[in-house]
C-alpha cells in the first residue's frame, strides 16, 4: 500500500489482495484527501480509513465495451459517418464563431483532437482554440497543418524514447525527463511541431486512436533540467494537447516532486472527473516497466524498445498513414468515401466493384458510364 498522497506505506490486516500478474504484486495507490477536504469514496469491503485504489492487470489488458471495440482490429482508420459529422461541426464552429481558417488546423489533427475529445464538438474546439493561442506564443502563429512531418524539429524528440504497445494493443507514450534539457526560446517552435507529431504518430492506428494510449513519465532525472523561464507555458501547451490516457503512471518521482504533483492534483480534483484521478498513479521506474510488456519499454530502461530500429522512419511511416478526412458535406463525399475503401481492400473483386459504381451512380462527368 502506497499513500497516493504522502506516499507513505500504510498496513491494513483487514484486507487481502490477490498478487496480479503484471509484476511482483499489486500496488495500492490511496489518497487522504482530494476533493475539498471530503475523503473519496472507499471500495466495497474495504476497512481502511484511507480510499484507495489496485493497480491491476486490468488498466492494460485486451478487453474493451462494445462502444470501444469498433476500432477494426487496431489497424488501419476508417472514419464513421458519426466522426466525420462531429470533425465537420467541429471545422464550422472554429471558423464560424472563432475565426480560425481551415489552414490554421490541420483535418488530420483534427480528426484525430475530435475522437481524442470523444466526438464532444463543443470541448474539441475550446481545445484547439486554446491550443493556437499557446502555439503563436511559442513562434507557430500559423497553426497546425496538415504536412506531418517536420524535419527541422525532429531533434526535439528526444524526450519520447522508442516503445511499443501495451497489454490492450494500443500504443504507449513514454517521456523520458532525465534526456530533457528544457526548451530554448529558439527551439519553442520545432519543439511544438515534435509535439505534436509525436501525439499524431501514436494515434495513428484504430484501436490507440479509439481507446486511448498508456502514459507514462520518468521524472527520474527532471531536476536536472537548467530553468530558461518558458517552462509554465511550455507546460500550458502539453496539457491543451487533448489526450485520452487509461492510465497514467509517473515514476520514479521524488519527495519534492510528489508534493507539487499532489498540490497540483488537489486544484484539479475540483474541477477534473474522479475517474480521471483514479488514472494517475506514483510508481517506481521498475514497477511501471512491470506494468506492460518488456518488448515494448525502452531500451534505456532494459526493454526492446517496441522492436523500432530506426525512430526517424517511424515517425514518418505512422503519419504517413494517418488518413485525411473528407470534410465536405453532401452524398457525394460519402460515395467517394466508400469508394476508397473498395478501392484500397486487397483482393477485391471486380464484378463487385462495378456493381458498387452501378447502384450508387457516381457521378463521373459522362451521361453514359462504361466499363472497357
Amino acid at each position: 500500500r502506497v499513500c497516493f498522497e504522502c506516499n507513505q506505506q500504510h498496513t491494513n490486516n483487514q484486507q487481502q489482495t490477490q498478487r496480479n500478474t503484471l509484476g511482483p504484486g499489486p500496488v495500492i495507490i490511496e489518497s487522504h484527501n482530494l476533493r475539498g477536504g471530503k475523503r473519496l469514496p472507499q471500495h466495497k469491503g474495504e476497512r481502511s480509513k484511507h480510499a484507495t485504489k489496485e493497480l491491476t492487470k486490468q488498466d492494460t489488458h485486451p478487453t474493451f465495451s462494445d462502444s470501444e471495440a469498433s476500432d477494426d482490429g487496431g489497424g488501419v482508420i476508417i472514419y464513421s459517418d458519426e466522426e466525420l459529422s462531429a470533425m465537420r461541426q467541429v471545422r464550422g464552429k472554429l471558423t464560424e464563431e472563432h475565426g480560425i481558417e481551415p489552414s490554421r488546423v490541420g483535418s488530420v489533427f483534427l480528426a484525430v483532437a475530435t475522437i481524442n475529445c470523444k466526438l464532444r464538438v463543443d470541448e474539441t474546439a475550446k481545445k484547439i482554440v486554446k491550443m493556437l493561442e499557446l502555439m503563436e506564443q511559442l513562434g507557430c502563429p500559423d497553426g497546425i497543418d496538415d504536412e506531418l512531418w517536420k524535419p527541422d524539429a525532429k531533434s526535439e524528440l528526444h524526450s519520447y524514447p522508442s516503445v511499443g504497445t501495451d497489454y490492450r494493443g494500443c500504443r504507449i507514450t513514454w517521456i523520458n525527463s532525465e534526456s530533457g534539457k528544457g526548451v530554448a526560446k529558439e527551439e519553442e517552435r520545432n519543439h511544438c511541431h515534435a509535439c505534436i507529431m509525436q501525439y499524431l504518430s501514436v494515434h495513428a492506428d484504430a484501436r490507440t486512436l479509439r481507446n486511448g494510449i498508456t502514459f507514462i513519465i520518468d521524472t527520474t532525472g527532471s531536476n536536472k533540467a537548467k530553468k530558461i523561464g518558458n517552462e509554465k507555458i511550455i507546460q500550458a501547451f502539453y496539457q491543451s494537447i487533448p489526450q485520452r490516457p487509461q492510465i497514467i503512471l509517473i515514476a520514479g518521482a521524488s519527495v519534492l516532486m510528489r508534493t507539487v504533483i499532489n498540490a497540483s492534483i488537489k486544484v484539479a480534483s475540483l474541477f477534473i472527473k474522479q475517474k480521471i484521478l483514479e488514472r494517475i498513479h506514483f510508481v517506481t521506474v521498475e514497477d511501471a516497466i512491470s506494468r506492460i510488456p518488456t518488448k515494448s519499454a525502452p531500451v534505456y530502461v532494459g526493454g526492446e524498445g517496441g522492436g523500432i530500429e530506426n525512430h526517424e522512419n517511424w515517425y514518418k511511416e505512422r503519419l504517413g498513414q494517418l488518413p485525411k478526412p473528407d470534410l465536405s458535406e453532401g452524398e457525394k463525399s460519402s460515395e467517394s468515401k466508400n469508394l476508397v475503401k473498395i478501392a484500397e481492400k486487397e483482393e477485391t473483386d471486380f464484378e463487385e466493384f462495378v456493381n458498387f459504381l452501378a447502384e450508387t451512380k457516381i457521378d463521373t462527368g459522362k451521361e453514359n458510364f462504361e466499363v472497357n
